[in-house]
């Protein structure tokens, strides 16, 4: 029997397969695709020429730590976005492109040589061989009682052509690392997950299911002769493209864009899309910026992205997940991952690794211990008191980052509120990483007759963090008032008494859920030590 089944081979699925199979677990991941990644998807020329991302593209390691550790423990090479020069601006279709007042829009962020899918493929090869079984659809989820059945459907070729076949595997854990609308629309649970679960998956848009992208090779970057960046804003309501960037590498020169035209709309297009789009670059960098060939990824005609929801939702804003995707289901035996279910990135790639860390502190296995369960509690819980007066003189320095990027990047809206929420639950997540690594299994799983199961150490744990997010909220406004680059804005540098009722509004939720993630764990962690 598997210990863990992982449904979905993109980011989160393999890098929690590559975690829990270094610490002695037995996993299997499947995925529908014929190949590994998800939304990783490169492409690469055959000829030669940049290797471009048609899915996810950039991370950013002022703020995103995780990924930014996974690039440099694997040995892969990254390269910052090139950034320099004129970004262009063309709001008005009958009239030639404008300068924008605005310089290194990407913040910072930083490419993979040969691009992403180096990352997927890099670490499914630290997988043994067969532990990634593409080609397989789960149909169906059978809760057994001490483990769960998977169905999976397959195609394999045969004289007549394809042939379906169906298989059982048995798993003592499942974790469903695809989009949660996705899970709701495809999967049959049984029995039922609650109604209230299956409207929180369904809430959940689905990031980049709407989107699509195309791009253009050049012999060389002749935007930088003329000054310009490379990027590119297109606001104008013939838009073709919304958004260009430099998607050079030092392979090759090339040019990308998110498309404008909603996807109900795109169809329409499709045999004349490839000169649309090589106009649209014409338009904005001239006569030597038109393409003959022109390479689109549409992911909202994947199926294996966009569910029929995402279709017909408008939403554009980042994913946020109930926090009910984020508990064990079954007893247990059922997690919800990927990067809609992040608390922390959403949607980035750091998401989906914040949300593989996350099912890793539930799943990995508890080491044996010689010494009664009392000390182990009150040691634990020293050693993790001192990390968490440690970690707190961290949240500042993180707001300021996030502050600075949001600058850089033009991202100008709310910047406290979401800047303070980013630092804030960046050290609950680290926190529960802590407390999964220590062994804190004292007493029993939860205190007799409580009828929410709360573990007997859960009030000690968040007692360690009283006051923390009122601190930093009064720091980040003495920062804020004295920062030169925010005095340009009254609501961030002086904010009102609604707009600080929102950020603790934001922060209080941020705890409630923080809690219950404390609790969650403390128990998962006590059952499987007794």
């Amino acid at each position: 029997m598997i210990d863990v089944a992982i449904v979905g081979a993109g980011l989160t699925g393999l890098a929690l397969a590559r975690q829990l199979h270094l610490q002695g677990l037995r996993v299997a991941v499947f995925d529908a695709r014929s190949r590994a990644g998800g939304r990783i998807l490169t492409d690469v020329p055959t000829q030669g020429g940049a290797a471009v991302d048609l899915g996810g593209s950039w991370y950013w390691p002022d703020t995103e730590p995780r990924i930014t550790a996974l690039v440099e423990s694997l040995g892969l090479r990254s390269f910052p976005q090139p950034d320099s020069g004129v970004v262009l601006n063309l709001p008005d279709a009958s009239r030639a492109p404008e300068p924008l007042d605005a310089e290194g829009i990407h913040g910072g962020a930083r490419r993979l040589s040969g691009g992403m899918q180096q990352l997927a493929r890099t670490l499914a090869g630290h997988l043994p061989e067969g532990t990634v079984q593409l080609g397989q659809r789960l149909v169906s989820l059978q809760d057994q009682g001490d483990h769960i059945a998977l169905r999976l459907s397959g195609t394999t070729p045969d004289t007549q052509g394809t042939v379906t076949e169906l298989t059982q595997v048995q798993a003592r854990r499942v974790v469903l690392a695809v989009p949660p609308r996705l899970m709701a629309q495809g999967i049959r649970f049984e029995p039922p997950l609650p109604a209230f679960t299956v409207d929180a998956m369904n809430a959940v848009s689905t990031w980049m299911a709407r989107e699509a992208k195309s791009i253009a090779r050049y012999d060389q970057p002749f935007w930088l002769q003329h000054g310009w960046s490379g990027s590119a804003f297109v606001g104008h309501v013939q838009a073709v493209l919304r958004e260009v960037w430099d998607a050079s590498d030092e392979h090759g020169a090339a040019l990308a864009g998110f498309h404008a035209i909603p996807p109900d709309a795109r169809a329409s297009f499709e045999r004349s899309m490839p000169l649309l789009v090589s106009s649209q670059f014409a338009q904005l960098f001239g006569l030597e910026a038109q393409a003959d060939t022109i390479t689109t990824q549409d992911w909202a005609t994947d199926p294996l992205t966009c569910s029929d929801l995402d279709r017909t939702d408008q939403l554009g804003a980042p994913p946020q997940a109930d926090p009910v995707l984020r508990r064990p289901h079954w007893s247990g035996r059922l997690f919800f991952g990927g990067t809609e279910t992040a608390r922390q990135a959403a949607g980035h790639m750091e998401g989906a690794l914040e949300s593989a860390a996350r099912l890793a502190d539930f799943l990995r296995p508890v080491p044996a211990s010689r010494a009664p369960e009392s000390l182990q509690g009150d040691a634990a819980l020293a050693r993790f008191q001192q990390w968490v007066a440690a970690e707190r003189e961290q949240a500042m320095p993180r707001y300021q980052q996030h502050v600075k990027q949001m600058l850089s990047r033009q991202d100008r809206e709310q910047l406290t509120q979401r800047a303070v929420l980013a630092a804030v639950e960046q050290t609950y997540t680290r926190a529960l990483e802590q407390l999964a690594s220590l062994d804190l299994c004292a007493s029993e799983p939860a205190e007799p007759g409580h009828a929410s199961g709360r573990h007997a150490l859960t009030p000690p744990v968040l007692a360690t963090f009283a006051g923390f997010s009122k601190e930093l909220v009064a720091d980040a406004l003495v920062f804020n008032a004295k920062s030169c680059a925010l005095s340009n804005f009254p609501d961030e540098h002086k904010p009102d008494g609604d707009y600080l009722r929102a950020i603790t509004a934001d922060l209080a939720a941020a705890w409630v859920e923080f809690a219950w993630a404390t609790n969650d764990l403390l128990c998962s962690r006590a059952l499987q030590a007794h």
